[in-house]
């Protein structure tokens, strides 16, 4: 009697597909956004934005309140209401937001968590893409509150002065909008600074150092390198042309969008350059 020996194999599982991209981007956007709210370190970076910003309005706006009744006609007629109410966020805000641009991916390298989020999310481009989405997202929206903030709060405090101030008139709304972005662009900046070095401090000092210290090293060049290179550097005379909203092109720089547009490239070179390290350096 011969008896028959049948083989079981063990039932094969169907294979597990990947989320499509634009599933995992929007699942990876969510996380990071978590992450972003559950740290403290992020409210207290966006209030000290809106602080200085605010703080700089009232602290000109009084001032100038006070000593309008001494200022000439021709001072009066050459006062940027608009300029003078939201410029601190510029020169101001572009020091803090860089901080919350770099502790957006270097906080992860010091504490060890980049390793879970890429087990979790091992598509790096998608990752390196989330963070920076929502960095932009609330960044981009702070910014713009504060700028529009600052502005109907120096029309309220410049009221006695009557000095014009709407957003109907001209270069009033682009001053507003450049000064947002420009804040943005910054955090962007140092963002992907961040994703370069892997290192908080480091990246912290080379974003001051190019937004900051680049504009008077170029200041202090001989005239002719100076006229040549002044309307190609980050921030110095530049920030004046992308606030201001009375006179004309300022000679040597670009306009104001130009300016930003300028910035912005440099941005756009940082953030590309971090994505390709990101993508093939290990955790």
């Amino acid at each position: 009697m011969t008896s028959l020996t049948i083989a079981t194999h063990p039932a094969r599982r169907p294979a597990v597909r990947p989320a499509p991209r634009r599933v995992a981007l929007a699942r990876t956007i969510c996380s990071e956004f978590t992450k972003v709210r559950s740290v403290r370190s992020t409210y207290w970076t966006l209030f000290l934005l809106v602080l200085t910003g605010v703080a700089w309005c009232v602290a000109y706006c009084l001032g100038t309140v006070h000593q309008w009744p001494h200022m000439s006609a021709q001072d009066r007629a050459g006062f940027d209401a608009t300029q003078n109410s939201v410029i601190g966020l510029v020169m101001l805000g572009q020091l803090v937001i860089v901080v919350l641009g770099a502790l957006m991916i270097t906080s992860e390298y010091s504490t060890g968590t980049m390793r879970t989020s890429l087990t979790v999310m091992p598509r790096r481009g998608t990752l390196y893409a989330a963070k920076a989405v929502v960095f932009a997202a609330v960044s981009l929206v702070v910014s713009f509150a504060t700028s529009f903030g600052t502005f109907f709060l120096g029309r309220a405090l410049l009221a006695s002065t009557h000095a014009p101030m709407s957003l109907s008139q001209p270069g009033v709304l682009r001053s507003l909008i450049v000064t947002s972005l420009y804040v943005e662009v910054c955090g962007l900046f140092a963002f992907g600074v961040g994703a370069l070095v892997r290192n908080t401090a480091g990246a912290l000092t080379l974003a001051y150092g190019c937004l900051a210290l680049l504009p008077e090293l170029i200041r202090a060049l001989p005239e002719f390198l100076h006229n040549a290179l002044m309307r190609w550097a980050p921030g110095g005379d530049a920030l004046g042309v992308m606030t201001a909203t009375l006179g004309g092109p300022r000679a040597l720089l670009f306009s104001a969008w130009g300016e930003l547009a300028v910035f912005a490239g440099y941005a756009a070179i940082v953030l590309a350059a971090g994505a390709v390290l990101f993508s093939r350096r290990d955790a």
